[in-house]
């Protein structure tokens, strides 16, 4: 998993700059990969939404992009699910809804943080939180409020190290990997919703060899309310 930079190299001196993507041409394909791999599961998702609603593809992305985060996104759709599925199907749909909303954790950095780099890290690119760049701003601004000089030294004129993540070839693999799953189990949980499989339990197999499948299933058991002890 990526780092902060306040583990891995907290003195390192940051440039933040677009170009950054640029300096590290090696990881650049990689990131651009995670953004194409959440754009598969966005399709892959509307489309078990207009399986459970029985409508076109049109009115069904018009919805979802209404909604600017991909968590809540994924929110309508599994609320949708909950509505018009029982279970074995319920659970399949509530599972495969969950590792879709981790992997959109995943790829939110990588789509909307900013980009920077360090001579320290040759093989590594940053990403730092809005926030936490924004925030570099306010103090400059809140300093030549006080004198019309500034201090290059001033620590506040940085964006806290602890909010800069690392992101090396590795960490962009394992993300790819995860989303090639994700893709993967939707694509089953499709092919079992719509019904036209001859053998449903080959579908379930597939499912269950997978590991973070599993996982979102027997997360979702353990958070689903108890049926009351018989008499």
């Amino acid at each position: 998993m990526p780092q902060p930079l306040s583990r891995v190299r907290p003195k390192a001196n940051v440039l933040s700059t677009p170009n950054a993507i640029v300096e590290r041409p090696k990881l650049a394909p990689l990131a651009l990969q995670v953004v194409a791999r959440w754009a598969e599961i966005e399709m892959l998702s509307a489309a078990l939404l207009g399986f459970l609603l029985h409508t076109e593809a049109d009115p069904i992305m018009a919805m979802l992009q209404t909604v600017r985060s991909a968590s809540a996104q994924m929110d309508m759709i599994a609320a949708a699910g909950a509505k018009k599925l029982t279970d074995p199907e319920l659970e399949t749909f509530e599972a495969v809804i969950s590792m879709a909303k981790k992997a959109a954790h995943k790829r939110h950095p990588v789509a909307h943080h900013i980009w920077a780099y360090c001579e320290e890290l040759p093989d590594a690119v940053l990403l730092i939180e809005p926030a936490a760049s924004l925030q570099t701003f306010v103090e400059i601004s809140k300093s030549l409020h006080r004198t019309s000089t500034l201090d290059a030294g001033n620590p506040l004129f940085e964006a806290d190290k602890r909010r800069i993540m690392v992101y090396r070839e590795k960490d962009f693999l394992d993300i790819l990997s995860e989303m090639k799953t994700v893709s993967n189990c939707i694509g089953h949980t499709i092919n079992l919703l719509h019904g036209h499989h001859p053998v449903p339990h080959q579908i379930y197999g597939l499912l269950y060899n997978e590991p973070s499948f599993v996982d979102a299933v027997l997360a979702i058991r353990k958070h689903r309310p108890q049926p009351p002890e018989p008499d």
